[in-house]
């Protein structure tokens, strides 16, 4: 049974009134990355009140909370306290003569907003106000669309296995012509981008991350974490005969350095979490100590300049090679000449949009395989113990084990290259059952009833409210099924579909399975290259015109690079 923990009080100005209208977010600020817990937004009494489950403070192993409050009004910080043990009332006074206040019908609109907030890790929410229209950590890219009108008793049930989104029930399980490891690209780039400000990984990247509540870049916080100087272990030791400019790796096996315990010393600890996303952060370690080699050794700044091609390539793959394999092509090249939703610049507060991070960004599940082989010698379950899987995650990975990258990417050789999933509503059994989510409530251990469930939790728009707001024609339930679906559950036939759900079916009925439709590829596009081409480092700032200069082993072109040449340039040898 599952412990929930409520944090409620007052916030005042120094007169004694209440403060309305003001950001109240509570953060887990323990021994590992801060977790959201929640966020809302003080009603006119100043009060406010934060639940948040045992599950989003970060798992048992971490322990109780360690709440901190971080009190914000119009992006400033006007205050960050502790919140004692015992307590169960906070009153934190705040100084906003500078700053602008609500009207009454504001604040009364901001609470009333705010109440769709998240109390799930990592997705904590911003008010959807005219004032505010989610410029923060995370944000909207349509404000004032209405939250959909779902019942979450369905939407749990709906993702349980047996229902309609197992794949093994409903006999469709189709191949797309997509190499498989795309998944796990894909994976690694939502942790690149998804950190949570309040860590010290953002804080490199941006140091007005927490005053601002910026969002990270596609910039590899999860290989260079801090740099060199601050997180030196996740780099070669001098008193070792090593070199602080290159990163630590297993001595003894293809693996991830790891403390005794087993842990992995890496910038992002989630990208252990699965044995192949594990060799693919193995491989992104190595493809910056084979580029400082790489380099002339008489190069100023040599660290650096190694730091930024790795960077620069990552960002090519992700724009040329990842974006134009996931989503509809066409709409990748228009967001390229100008995105009209996701619209912030390089003056401009960049945030994580919820319809992004809450749904369209999870088509990878249904990418999913169910089984994979790495080698010629080892195939399994993705998830699980013995020898039919792959590991629980978090693990050290054996020679035995190695990934040959082959299997999942076209690398020029004579290996069948698995093949992903097509994107459709329908995911693996074994991601509705996680092997290792120890809960009793069913629903809990499916990521398709988590998926749903936080997308009502966020206050996500119907996929059909969104698609009318993009101007697209949007799909009717009858196409997509769903209108089987809600009679099956006894829901109202006129209720329209959760955006997760509209993005696979519209993938399936639109893209046929092979990439994303029309809002689906909007929205992943906008924010993809919105967050490179705001970023004042990025080549498409620096140097817009720039094209790869790293050896392209699998593609032989002189001027592009994907992902299967980063692989075989990166461990080249092994």
């Amino acid at each position: 049974m599952s412990t929930e923990y409520t944090f409620e009080g007052v916030i005042r100005e120094p007169n004694g009134r209440p403060a309305s209208g003001v950001v109240v977010l509570v953060i887990d600020a323990d021994s590992g990355p801060d977790d959201p817990l929640g966020v809302t937004t003080t009603g006119v009494d100043g009060g406010f009140s934060i639940s948040a489950d045992a599950e989003a403070v970060g798992g048992p192993e971490e322990g109780g909370p360690e709440p901190r409050i971080h009190v914000f009004d119009g992006g400033e910080r006007l205050a960050e306290e502790p919140v004692p043990a015992g307590d169960d009332s906070v009153e934190v006074t705040v100084d906003r003569s500078d700053a602008t206040m609500p009207s009454m019908g504001e604040a009364m609109e901001m609470m009333e907003e705010a109440r769709h907030g998240a109390g799930l890790r990592g997705m904590t929410n911003t008010p959807r106000a005219p004032t505010q229209p989610g410029r923060g950590r995370f944000g909207r890219m349509f404000p004032y669309l209405e939250a959909a009108d779902h019942d979450v008793s369905f939407l749990r049930e709906l993702g349980l296995p047996g229902n309609e989104l197992d794949e093994s029930v409903m006999g469709s399980v189709a191949d797309s012509g997509t190499p498989s490891g795309f998944v796990f690209v894909g994976q690694f780039i939502d942790h690149d981008i998804t950190l949570d400000p309040l860590s010290s990984l953002s804080r490199q990247v941006d140091p007005d991350a927490i005053r601002n509540f910026r969002t990270p870049r596609l910039d590899l916080d999860s290989v260079y974490g801090s740099g060199p100087e601050v997180s030196r272990h996740l780099y070669e030791s001098p008193f070792a005969g090593g070199t602080r400019d290159r990163l630590l790796l297993a001595k003894d096996r293809p693996d991830l350095p790891r403390n005794r315990e087993g842990t992995a010393l890496v910038g992002d600890p989630r990208n252990d979490e699965n044995h192949i996303l594990s060799q693919f952060q193995y491989a992104m370690l190595n493809f910056h100590n084979r580029i400082f080699e790489w380099l002339p050794h008489d190069t100023k700044h040599h660290f650096e300049r190694a730091q930024q091609l790795a960077r620069w390539h990552y960002q090519w793959l992700v724009l040329e090679e990842y974006l134009p394999t996931v989503c509809d092509p066409d709409v990748v090249d228009a967001v390229r000449e100008e995105r009209r939703h996701y619209t912030v610049g390089h003056d401009e507060q960049t945030y994580m949009p919820l319809e992004f991070a809450g749904a369209a960004y999870r088509f990878g599940h249904s990418q999913t395989r169910l089984r994979y082989r790495v080698n010629d010698e080892v195939e399994g379950r993705l998830f699980g113990h013995g020898p039919d899987a792959l590991g629980m995650g978090f693990e050290p990975v054996s020679e035995r084990a190695a990934v040959d990258w082959g299997h999942l990417f076209e690398m020029g050789r004579d290996i069948d290259t698995q093949p992903a999933r097509k994107i459709d509503p329908l995911l693996a059994p074994d991601l509705l059952d996680l092997p290792f989510v120890h809960s009793d409530d069913d629903w809990r251990r499916s990521l398709a009833s988590r998926n749903l469930v936080r997308g009502y939790n966020l206050g996500l728009p119907s996929g059909q409210a969104v698609a009318r707001a993009m101007g697209v024609d949007p799909i009717s339930n009858a196409t997509m099924g769903f209108d089987e679906i809600l009679e099956a559950h006894g829901q109202p036939a006129d209720t329209e579909a959760p955006l997760w759900y509209y993005v696979l079916a519209e993938a399936r009925e639109l893209g046929h399975g092979e990439h994303l439709g029309p809002v689906g590829s909007r929205i992943v596009a906008e924010v993809v290259v919105g967050l490179v081409e705001s970023d004042p480092r990025s080549f498409l700032t620096v140097q817009p015109n720039w094209t790869p200069t790293l050896p392209t082993p699998c593609s032989g072109a002189s001027d592009d690079f994907s992902v299967a040449d980063l692989l075989a340039f990166a461990l080249d040898g092994e």
